[in-house]
């Protein structure tokens, strides 16, 4: 449950009692022979209240402690990993020094960390973590790996159907932060065309970007029907197109008659 809702909840059964009150003081008020009794009742009534709000605020502090505690354990999970340490450093040396070199990072390694994070997706549908939680803690490390051009290489260019998580992870985590204004929607649209443009012309090695959330972002990668076929799940790779033989028989008399 979330703050808002909480407080709404909260209000809602202050509210309820309140007009149980008022009703049963109403009804009570004028047997003047019971006053003593009916005082009694109020003072009791009044403490079940003051219960249910001190339980409900009890319960709340527990699942906001346990998600806290949680995501601390998530945090010391990874940078407890050496191979996710190992791809984040290498990572960020390249974003920082573009000669640097990230070939040694294992296809295995590529998987193993964004399966970290589809783990993390999962949590986040089922209300164990919100973005809200998890965004200063992760959003760098996410963005650094999925926006790098050599996870997308290596994975999610070319296996898009095998991380619909992690595309749906990247496009719900962009809208929050322009949710929140941490980047301009303006920007966001503007970095998915020019890099959907620059693969399209084979120029993406040229392009430069001021940051990791806007760096490659995903929905550059496919025109927007593929974009959106991969976030629904229905995504299927083109068919391979078999050489026509008798091109290939001509293009064979033509070598060897040269």
């Amino acid at each position: 449950m979330n703050l808002q809702r909480y407080h709404k909840l909260l209000i809602s059964i202050v509210l309820i009692l309140i007009v149980a009150l008022i009703a049963f003081v109403q009804r009570n008020i004028s047997l003047m022979d019971e006053q003593i009794s009916v005082v009694l009742q109020l003072m009791e009534v009044v403490g079940i209240a003051f219960t249910i709000t001190f339980t409900i605020l009890q319960l709340y502090d527990s699942k906001e402690i346990a998600k806290a505690t949680f995501v601390v354990e998530l945090n010391q999970n990874y940078v407890e990993n050496s191979d996710y340490m190992d791809v984040y450093n290498k990572l960020q040396a390249k974003y920082d020094d573009e000669s640097k070199n990230t070939d040694d990072i294992s296809k295995g390694s590529i998987s193993n960390y964004l399966t970290f994070f589809e783990t993390i997706y999962i949590l986040k549908n089922r209300g164990v973590i919100s973005l809200k939680v998890i965004d200063d803690l992760f959003a760098y490390r996410f963005f650094l790996a999925v926006h790098s051009e050599l996870f997308q290489e290596q994975k999610l260019r070319i296996q898009p159907e095998n991380f619909k998580n992690i595309y749906l992870l990247e496009k719900e985590w962009l809208d929050y932060r322009v949710k929140k204004k941490k980047i301009e929607q303006d920007e966001l649209n503007d970095a998915v065309n020019r890099y959907r443009d620059a693969l399209e012309n084979k120029l993406e090695k040229t392009l430069e970007w001021d940051n990791v959330y806007l760096a490659r972002p995903l929905a550059g990668l496919f025109n927007e029907d593929d974009y959106e076929k991969i976030l629904k799940g229905i995504y299927k790779k083109p068919a391979l197109t078999e050489p026509d033989s008798q091109t290939e028989i001509q293009e064979t008399n033509n070598v060897e008659t040269t």
